[in-house]
């Protein structure tokens, strides 16, 4: 398997130099169109998601997940990620396929849209990751 940037997250969530790891388009290509809708992290799991920063450009969530902890089912836009502290994870994808990460501290990454996935913390430390989130590149004049 190719490299996963989660991290899923959050990846990455989802960061991770894993060998297991899958890129954005593997981790979507098994995903029907119609149910690629996307499903905010924040909203979706507003206990392990916290903004940090947003405005018309980015928005910068804090992603926080303890051992034995798992999110509920979302996707990511384009966005950067750097883990704050790593562990180990579980992503659970909407085809069925599970993908186990192993985020390295201080590792930082690029990845193009997430489709639906959760994430399970099967490690034993609590995993923090900072996302960048892209929402525009347009500079206003």
């Amino acid at each position: 398997m190719k490299k996963i940037a989660l991290f899923i997250l959050f990846a990455s969530f989802l960061s991770s130099c894993d060998q297991n790891a899958k890129s954005s388009a593997e981790l979507n290509s098994n995903a029907p169109k119609e149910k690629q809708a996307n499903a905010d992290a924040v909203k979706a799991s507003p206990e392990h998601f916290k903004i940090l920063l947003e405005n018309e450009y980015v928005r910068v969530v804090e992603y926080s997940l303890k051992p034995g902890e798992k999110d509920d089912w979302h996707t990511h836009p384009a966005k950067s990620s750097y883990v704050v502290s790593g562990g180990k994870l579980k992503i659970n994808l909407e085809n069925g396929e599970k993908i186990i990460a192993d985020e390295k501290t201080g590792t930082a990454s690029w990845m193009d849209y997430v489709g639906k996935h959760y994430v399970e913390n099967i490690g034993d430390s609590t995993v923090t990751i900072v996302l960048t989130e892209i929402k525009s590149l347009d500079k206003k004049q």
